[in-house]
């Protein structure tokens, strides 16, 4: 039987599935290039995008001991199942040993992050920001603009961002500084909890704390709608990680294995 944190990951990693499934829907609706798919075989969850631009996508998540048996016919499902990456939260020894053995090696944890309902909202404080919620249609421009000018991204990249953020499911946030807007945030809620996905901060902006404004405030909308937990996800050692910690987040840090015959795709995660 798993233990309560073990739920607590388990739902967090259903709810960033579904987020990233909805973005990989949106993809394929806007016409972006490739073939954009997610799908699940036994208890693997599969997220897969053909053209190379959006390679970093291309993932195989909840591999354990009992779901390794399966692996082989999620890859085969792969165009060059080599540029998979296969997640794993919390792999046992001989887990480990399997996967080396069959030629893969680790690549860079993925830290999922999770929180569970409380009583108290966050009680960080941070002043000089304005948290304003997309709502119009002309906001709704202004968001996209922002967030993606936050990330400068390639061209590519830029228009996956674009689109995974038009899905109705995903709200918008905007950090305002004397009445300019200069960082932007998302969230969206599904089944097993609400997921922060989608942070930027214009580049002159950064390390005044517009992220953690703009964190707390999501927090109070998922407390005000009774989310029973809420997750994200970042890169390993950043302020985003940082900024979840503080907040009184659960980080687990997921290990992630890559074929050692294949090429690195780089990418945001």
């Amino acid at each position: 039987m798993l233990g309560k944190a073990e739920v607590s990951a388990h739902w967090a990693e259903l709810a960033v599935f579904a987020r990233k499934s909805a973005a990989l829907d949106a993809a394929a609706g806007a016409g972006l290039s490739g073939r954009f798919e997610s799908f699940c075989v036994d208890e693997l969850r599969v997220s897969m995008a053909t053209a190379g631009p959006y390679g970093f996508l291309n993932t195989i998540e909840g591999v354990s001991e009992e779901s390794v048996e399966v692996l082989p016919d999620a890859l085969e499902r792969f165009p060059d199942p080599r540029q998979v990456t296969v997640v794993a939260t919390g792999p046992s020894q001989s887990l480990r040993e399997r996967l080396l053995s069959e030629g893969y090696e680790q690549a860079p944890v993925r830290p999922i992050a999770y929180l569970n309902a409380r009583t108290e909202g966050p009680s960080e404080a941070v002043s000089g920001w304005e948290i304003h919620e997309v709502c119009a249609q002309e906001n709704a421009q202004q968001f996209l603009d922002l967030l993606t000018a936050g990330y400068a991204a390639p061209r590519e990249v830029s228009a996956l961002i674009r689109a995974e953020h038009t899905v109705p499911a995903v709200r918008g946030f905007i950090a305002c500084r004397d009445g300019e807007p200069l960082a932007a945030a998302a969230m969206s809620l599904h089944p097993t909890g609400a997921v922060l996905g989608g942070a930027s901060t214009l580049h002159a902006a950064r390390g005044n704390r517009a992220q953690a404004a703009l964190l707390t405030h999501r927090l109070h909308v998922a407390e005000a709608l009774n989310i029973s937990l809420t997750t994200a996800t970042a890169a390993p050692g950043t302020s985003s990680i940082r900024n979840l910690a503080h907040l009184g987040f659960t980080i687990v840090e997921r290990t992630a294995w890559r074929h050692r015959f294949g090429s690195r795709t780089g990418g945001p995660t």
